[in-house]
């Protein structure tokens, strides 16, 4: 009987051996799946999202469960739970049980450290690292689900902000900072890869110095002959800058005769489309506070004229005044080769993939004004096809981007066209969506937008500059940058044909921010076509539109699913049928363009570019993107596309098996003489309906088809011009379609 008790006592025992409380550097050598119940003094809040950092007198470690969203920095707490690795970060997950034990602890001191030595001893703890210099967009503003690289001691690493962090918006130091924050883990590739730091708010950022800049130098008026900018600091401070038509800058203004925290000044004497570098500062006592250098350029002398093609039909029965949305159906391709064969000095072509399979020969076109003595450059993509550089002549110089893990896609297509011609209404832009291939010419709904101006033009050469690594003729692979290793050093800020535009390009420039401040900027609407949104910042603007200033949205992305499924969760609920998925083709819906309060007196605006809406776009791809403000013409062109893409998608049905093996309209758009043909797999009658976007019947006519191919014409052309639905029922089976009449 003793014995039995002794073996009853000892089972009891181990039952309870992973209940017991160790310490979190014994839980983490027991490694993943190990249960274990650890205490320690939680060291972040809700500003790292679900997840939550502690530590002991031993080591630190994660803790991830939505349970805990209430627990705060300084809770002491027991928490027991399964040891997991997530993306290299060792963590608890899932969390069993957890018990705050006490309230408002005094947080462990940080740990004295450089770069090189966040690793896995310290993970999990609070650490600090002194003389912290950022050398990603430095002055610019902190943007969500982004990394920013820093050096200190020679070393090199990196911050982390979340969507919805306390940092956003914040300014990035441009001089010696002290940081505090979390070391963590997101990967592993080698020894000091992976690695990063987590701050927690603007705390966590100590500057070393007296005085500093709270806000970025910006450009705030644009003009031919003179350029103005502001800056503030957190005290009073001189007002001076050096500038200079080179990085080497070489004079000095000073703009103040006293102190001030809002500084303005303005470089003048200056020439249409002239580009000015400049670095502004502040003295307070001892310190002094230096931007980086920014470059500005003043307004040009061009027409601003600005063109915009698609793909696909639009929608004119929108249109707000004489301006029509062109649509050419197979034919961009050859657009291009006709700007190509009137270029007379340079074309500087960047296209992430180009093919000449079922396209007209834009190689040849390369070739032709290489041979008349044009300066030909090309900036590719390194992973994509591109199957038509190889017809093009080696003497036309070409570079592609790196293809390591750290580097995205060069996902550009812009071209520009004799950018340094003295006669300001030759130089064009060429961008969009559209790359050079078979199936985004001819399928994939697409556009180009080309805007002629001097101005923009130089500001796109400067980034062609950066990724062909010279200004010269010939690729400079030791000095070319792409990706994370590029600057924010362009012009932002133009005025072309009277209407202010902004210029970014990725992922130097904080892109993903300024699509959101667009989208906070809308007061009545947005419609927005963009291939895919996996960012949930983004989607957490567009519900604040909708739910707090009552913005009516239509979001149209690919019909392949490409949202992410936070995304989706956000948007699908919010807007119903608002939200679409194109089904309409068998492509790719490949825009990336938003037009907001169209139709309005409050600034219509149109965003678009290369740039999708995803992280990778904002922190490691090659994009561009252009903002026009205050342009209805511009707004509305893309809002007759849109809403002809969006109502294919909102009320045409899917032909049903048994119906017929295929049918289609044509031409559609037409003056009302359309021809529907159905290729039937037996006889029978049909009804044929037309309805106007009330529902109402406005044309209706009966017709007998046989097997095989039928063309039946619609005589419609008494309707006034505008969308209407039209739909073809026989036997209960129906094939839907939208018909558009000029």
């Amino acid at each position: 009987m003793k014995q039995n008790l002794i073996i009853i006592m000892m089972l009891f025992a181990s039952s309870f051996t992973f209940a017991q409380v160790i310490s979190i550097d014994s839980a983490r050598t027991l490694g993943v799946g190990a249960t274990v119940t650890v205490r320690g003094i939680i060291t972040n809040g809700v500003e790292l999202g679900g997840i939550r950092y502690f530590q002991d007198t031993t080591a630190g470690i994660a803790a991830y469960s939505s349970s805990m969203t209430g627990v705060l920095r300084g809770d002491s707490v027991e928490i027991t739970g399964e040891i997991k690795d997530y993306n290299e970060l060792m963590e608890i997950d899932p969390v069993s049980s957890f018990t705050v034990l006490s309230s408002g602890n005094t947080l462990p001191t940080p740990i004295l450290i450089t770069p090189l030595q966040i690793d896995d001893s310290k993970e999990g703890q609070l650490v600090k690292i002194n003389n912290a210099m950022f050398t990603t967009s430095p002055g610019g503003t902190f943007a969500g689900n982004s990394s920013y690289n820093f050096v200190a001691n020679g070393e090199t690493s990196k911050i982390y902000v979340r969507s919805n962090h306390p940092l956003i918006g914040e300014i990035i130091p441009s001089g010696p900072v002290n940081l505090t924050g979390i070391a963590t883990q997101h990967s592993y590739s080698g020894p000091a890869t992976g690695f990063q730091l987590l701050l927690r708010d603007l705390n966590d950022i100590f500057m070393t110095s007296t005085v500093w800049m709270t806000s970025p130098v910006t450009q705030y008026a644009v003009n031919q002959t003179s350029i103005s900018f502001m800056w503030t600091t957190n005290i009073n401070g001189t007002t001076e800058v050096y500038y200079g038509s080179t990085p080497s800058l070489g004079s000095y203004a000073s703009y103040a005769t006293s102190p001030a925290m809002v500084h303005s000044g303005m470089v003048d004497n200056l020439s249409a489309s002239e580009i000015v570098y400049v670095q502004a500062f502040s003295v307070a006592g001892a310190d002094t506070a230096f931007s980086p250098i920014r470059i500005f350029v003043t307004q040009s002398n061009s027409t601003g004229k600005t063109i915009a093609y698609f793909n696909t039909p639009a929608d004119h029965s929108v249109a707000s005044g004489t301006d029509l949305a062109i649509t050419l159906p197979n034919a961009m391709d050859d657009t291009l080769i006709a700007y190509i064969n009137r270029a007379t000095e340079s074309i500087d072509f960047t296209m992430y993939n180009f093919t000449e399979t079922g396209l007209s020969s834009i190689s040849s076109a390369l070739n032709n004004a290489y041979d008349r003595g044009v300066d030909v450059r090309m900036i590719f993509d390194g992973s994509a096809g591109n199957t038509g550089i190889q017809n093009v002549r080696p003497e036309i110089k070409k570079t592609s981007n790196p293809t390591g893990s750290e580097y995205g896609i060069m996902h550009n297509k812009f071209i520009i066209f004799d950018a340094n011609s003295t006669n300001h209404n030759v130089p064009l832009v060429w961008t969009g969506g559209t790359n050079m291939t078979d199936g985004q010419v001819n399928t994939d709904p697409n556009t180009v937008i080309i805007v002629q101006d001097k101005s923009l033009a130089l500001a796109y050469t400067l980034e062609f500059n950066e990724m062909f690594g010279s200004d010269g003729l010939i690729p400079d692979n030791t000095t070319k940058r792409f990706g994370p290793d590029k600057k924010d050093n362009t012009p932002h800020k133009f005025v072309i044909d009277g209407k202010n535009v902004e210029c970014y390009f990725s992922p130097s420039d904080g892109t993903n921010a300024k699509i959101i401040n667009t989208i906070d900027s809308a007061s009545m609407n947005m419609s927005i076509a963009t291939m895919l949104i996996t960012r949930s910042d983004i989607a957490y603007a567009l519900e604040n539109a909708v739910v707090y200033r009552n913005v009516d949205l239509r979001v149209l992305v690919n019909s392949e699913g490409q949202c992410s499924q936070t995304v989706w969760n956000i948007l699908s609920p919010l807007l119903g049928d608002s939200l679409q998925e194109d089904d309409e083709v068998s492509g790719i819906m490949h825009h990336k363009f938003m037009i907001a309060d169209e139709g309005t007196n409050s600034s219509p605006t149109l965003l678009i570019g290369s740039h999708n809406w995803s992280n990778s776009a904002d922190n490691k791809n090659d994009e561009n993107t252009l903002i026009f403000r205050d342009n209805q013409v511009l707004a509305n062109i893309y809002y007759q596309a849109f809403k002809y893409r969006f109502d294919q998608n909102l009320y045409m049905g899917v032909m049903e098996k048994g119906f017929a093996n295929s049918a289609k309209v044509y031409p559609n758009p037409s003056n009302g003489d359309f021809t529907l043909q159905i290729d039937a797999n037996k006889a029978m009658n049909i009804e044929i309906s037309i309805y106007d976007l009330s529902g109402k019947t406005v044309w209706n006519s009966t017709n007998t088809i046989t097997f095989g191919t039928n063309e039946i014409r619609i005589n419609a052309n008494e309707l006034p011009a505008g969308a209407y639905i039209m739909q073809v029922v026989s036997n209960g089976k129906s094939f839907v379609n939208s018909l558009i009449i000029d």
